[in-house]
């Protein structure tokens, strides 16, 4: 394992997910939440040993975020379910839509919760949909948004150091081109003084040198100085790094010998040292990571401390644990997380395959129901969060093995193209999810 003062990466027992955890929050070390793509939300007390499912839903959860112990918020990509908030810890998640405004954006992608009373949230990551932010400053009874169109065609994470000092990272496209797509973007790293009423682009004088087909997808400071921006990018791994407050920023390329791409994930806990997680290549399977001893010149594989990761979380300065998400929660210590002393039983198993699967017209969806299921769905989303498709949406089936075809469309009934998809099974509250890929 990574080791820095006797510190090592080591997985929790947070439940594998099948595609991610895309993100986790940690009041203190030991107390964490983590939302994951079977649309659920963990809950930890003893910094990861155990962990225990407080909600899950027919929504794909991106962020989430907490003020205080009892008090939290968390954002999805489903439109008409953007926004969940609790004030017990999380033992009761009400959804807060009809409090969005008018100019909230149609997904949650990012949250950064400044205090028990100033939150902002930002989205979204679909190119053909508006980009927007919302803020809260009493405490999430109301909120107020606005469309940040022209400062950006995607936006995903946000961080506030201040009620009134901010960024949102993401990317933009020429304004010449009327539909743009994600291959039109370049990264923009946009900063404000005055709680997001004006924004200013950080690295627009480097605008000529970023690759188109790039954009801005995790933004860390680790001090009043330095601070780091991972750059999603399908071909290339590389991210953003100041030494100045943000004033200026530097691209530096991630050249580990196994060529990590599509990074999403960023976090460091010094100057020099740190790591770079996400989907890994091109085709979203890899879920590599790399390490750095040098702030960011030269990289390593570190594929040990974890697969997939999205999100980086530290305590201590210096550092004296972390956390990240990726295909489970991984945790920063001086030990590995020791497994649970009383034996857990595992949970009742709906899906008849493991292995993500491959297919070109169709595939068989196979499932296993017990006795006396009440609801059943399966739903379909792609591999940024989209849904696609609701294959099954069924009360009462009997008990047994079944299965069901999905031909690669959407509801509409149009042929998707080809790419990474996630279908999510739902028995009475219990989901199970699988990734599978769609070839041409």
């Amino acid at each position: 394992m990574t080791n820095s003062s006797n510190l090592q990466w080591s997985p929790t027992n947070a439940p594998l997910a099948s595609s991610r955890t895309d993100d986790i929050w940690f009041i203190d070390p030991s107390v964490g939440w983590a939302v994951n793509s079977n649309g659920q939300i963990i809950k930890t007390n003893d910094g990861g040993e155990t962990w225990e499912q407080q909600f899950q839903d027919r929504v794909y959860l991106r962020c989430i975020g907490f003020a205080t112990p009892l008090k939290g918020w968390a954002g999805t990509l489903t439109a008409s379910k953007r926004l969940y908030a609790t004030i017990d810890g999380g033992k009761n998640w009400n959804l807060i839509e009809d409090r969005l405004p008018q100019l909230a954006p149609p997904a949650i992608c990012g949250l950064s919760v400044v205090n028990e009373s100033v939150v902002y949230a930002s989205g979204t990551n679909y190119p053909d949909r508006p980009v927007g932010m919302i803020k809260t400053v009493d405490g999430g009874t109301t909120w107020t948004g606005w469309d940040m169109s022209q400062y950006a065609t995607l936006l995903i994470d946000t961080y506030f150091t201040s009620p009134e000092r901010g960024w949102v990272v993401g990317g933009k496209a020429d304004k010449s081109i009327s539909n743009p797509s994600r291959d039109d973007v370049i990264p923009v790293v946009l900063y404000t003084e005055d709680g997001g009423k004006t924004w200013v682009n950080r690295v627009e004088n480097m605008s000529s040198s970023f690759p188109l087909g790039e954009w801005g997808w995790k933004i860390q400071f680790l001090n009043e100085n330095i601070g780091f921006v991972s750059l999603e990018n399908f071909q290339a791994g590389a991210i953003l790094k100041t030494t100045d407050g943000g004033q200026t920023w530097t691209r530096l390329r991630i050249n580990d010998p196994q060529g990590n791409t599509n990074l999403e994930g960023v976090g460091f806990v010094d100057e020099n040292l740190g790591w770079v997680g996400g989907w890994g290549s091109e085709d979203f399977t890899k879920g590599y990571s790399s390490e750095t001893n040098d702030g960011g010149k030269n990289w390593h594989d570190a594929n040990q401390i974890g697969q997939f990761i999205n999100r980086f979380r530290f305590f201590g300065n210096p550092v004296t644990v972390g956390y990240s998400s990726g295909k489970t929660v991984y945790k920063y210590s001086t030990a590995p997380v020791t497994a649970p002393l009383a034996e857990i039983a595992a949970p009742t198993r709906f899906l008849l395959t493991n292995a993500p699967a491959q297919f070109e017209k169709s595939i068989n969806i196979e499932y296993t129901l017990p006795d006396n299921a009440k609801s059943i769905t399966i739903d379909i989303w792609n591999r940024f969060g989209a849904h696609v498709r609701t294959l099954v949406d069924e009360s009462n089936q009997s008990a047994g093995s079944k299965s069901v075809v999905w031909d690669g469309t959407n509801d509409s009934g149009e042929r998707l193209p080809p790419g990474i998809f996630i279908y999510r099974l739902t028995v009475d509250g219990n989901a199970e999810s699988r990734v599978i890929r769609l070839d041409t």
